[in-house]
This record gives C-alpha cells, structure tokens and sequence, in this order.
C-alpha cells in the first residue's frame, strides 16, 4: 500500500508515520509537511490513501483536500483532525474517514478497512490514468510507448470509451488534419496502429484493441482507469469543479 501523511508538524509527522507502519505492515510511506509539497506529490505519484492535517498554516485542510481530488478523483483521504466540528464539512467532500488526533493504531486500521476505493483496483493488470498526465500501467509499472504519437491515440480512444474513432477523426486530433498531408498521415496512423498492438500483445491484452476497416475503438470493460472508476461511482465529483485531465493534450481540455 501507497499511503501519503500530510501534516506541518514534524513531531505529528514521525508520530503518524510509526503508527500507520505498525498498522500496515510493508506499506510505503511518504510524508509531506506543506501544501505544496503535498499537491506536488499528488500530481506526480499515485497513492492509495492519504491522510491528511485539517489545520495546516496558508491553507486549511479542506482546500488541500479539494485541491487533492481535483488531481485524483479515486483518492482516499482520511482527515486527521484535532477538531470534530469540522468531520460534517470534510465528509461531504468525498473523503472516506476522519479520525481525531492523537490517532491509536485501531483508529488507522478502522479508517483504513472503510476506504472508498479498494486498493486492488489500481495494483493489478492494466491500470490507466487520466487525471494529472496519462498514463499507463501494468502491474504497477509504467508502460513503455516506442512513440509519443502512440500514447496519445491509445489515450483518445481511452476517452472515447469504446465509441470507435474514425480515421479521419483521429487524424484531426493528432495532426489537425491536413488534405495534402492525407496520404503520409493515413501511413503514419497505420504505423502506430501497429505500435500499439503489439505493445497490447506484450501483455497478452490485444484483445481490448478493436480495428475494423477505418475506425478504431478500446474495450473499456477490459481494463481499469481512474476516469471510467470516477464515472461510475461518484460521477458528480467530476461536475462539481475542474479537473485535471490529460493535461498534456491540448484536446483534452475541456473533455471533463
């Protein structure tokens, strides 16, 4: 287990952190003492649950929360808070617990046991992020695209999720279509057609690539991604403010 500790107070910080190793066994712990460092963390590396200071000097608890969400809808954040007046406020943000300060070892494992998305999810097969960059995994590690190119046509047939795609259609988004580059960009789209195949193949997965004459389409059934998770569970946690989606496609923003 991944497990992100955010709090100013180095002291809380060490104490937290012994506490949830003697509750979780094994788990890899990373600790934040800012805000910034927090988000930092967030937009960069994937964490099962968080737990995360209320109180914390330049913003409160329940902004970093949100801000948090915003980078990944699928977190679980458990606030750790010295003031229960504030649990209503942070449970209508979506976050899976609260517990009070100074936490006991059966405090963690009972928030931990209640977590609104089950860490299996994202450990196991192929996993795809949407928010934040996109990317691809398998078995928790990253999967290696032989083009730039590749990636961002696997990448919008992930956001069409199993509408197919045509041709032509693909050709606007990745080269904003040109008639007299038609030729070379249906040879190009040819190529990483192939690309992606046989990266699927690798992981024995060509069956969620779906080719017919001139469309292409994925299987979204066979997969697990953070967006078609986020969709099906809390959809109005993506309407209710922005989201960080693709961010490195211009075409993607203003998908969600």
């Amino acid at each position: 287990m991944n497990i992100l500790i955010v709090d100013d107070e180095e002291a809380v910080l060490r104490y937290l952190s012994r506490m949830t190793e003697k509750t979780v066994p094994g788990a890899v712990i990373t600790v934040a003492d800012s805000a910034e460092k927090a988000l930092d963390l967030c937009g960069r590396e994937h964490f099962d649950a968080a737990f995360l200071d209320i109180n914390m000097p330049g913003t409160d608890g329940l902004t970093l929360a949100k801000k948090m969400l915003q980078a990944r809808p699928i977190m679980n954040i458990i606030i750790v808070t010295a003031y229960p007046q504030f649990a209503l406020d942070a449970m209508k943000l979506y976050v899976c617990d609260y517990i009070i300060k100074p936490p006991l070892p059966e405090d963690i494992q009972k928030a931990l046991s209640h977590l609104r998305y089950p860490i299996v999810e994202t450990r196991r097969g192929l996993y795809v992020q949407c928010f934040g960059n996109f990317e691809v995994f398998y078995d928790g590690e990253p999967v290696r695209f032989g083009r730039a190119k590749t990636k961002e046509f696997f990448a919008y047939l992930i956001d069409r999720r199993g509408t197919a795609a045509a041709n032509a259609e693909i050709r606007e988004v990745l080269w904003n279509r040109d008639p007299d580059e038609a030729e070379k960009q249906r040879k190009y789209l040819a190529q990483i057609s192939y690309e992606l195949r046989a990266m699927l193949d690798r992981y024995g997965l060509s069956d969620i690539f779906v080719q017919s004459r001139d469309s292409y389409a994925i299987v979204p059934e066979k997969m697990r991604c953070d967006y078609y998770i986020a969709l099906e569970r809390d959809k109005e946690i993506l309407t209710s403010y922005g989201r960080d989606y693709m961010s490195q496609y211009e075409w993607a923003k203003y998908r969600v």
